[in-house]
């Protein structure tokens, strides 16, 4: 699974499952939240962790051609 590290789907997967678990830690209780400030728009909640989870195993596991 981890043959793969050098590529760059592999990593950024990785981290796309670090913070959706760590987002999941933290106690989602809320299925979908949005704030809107300065900085632009942050989305989070239960469904956007979910997601990010999802991309992140097939990030991890695909296979870029070289």
């Amino acid at each position: 699974m981890f043959k793969h590290l050098k590529q760059s789907s592999t990593r950024t997967g990785l981290l796309l499952l670090a913070g959706a678990i760590g987002g999941l830690l933290t106690g989602n209780s809320e299925l979908v939240t949005v704030t809107i400030g300065e900085n632009g728009a942050q989305v989070g909640g239960a469904i956007p962790a979910v997601i990010g989870l999802g991309v992140g195993i097939w990030d991890t596991l695909r296979n870029e051609k070289q």
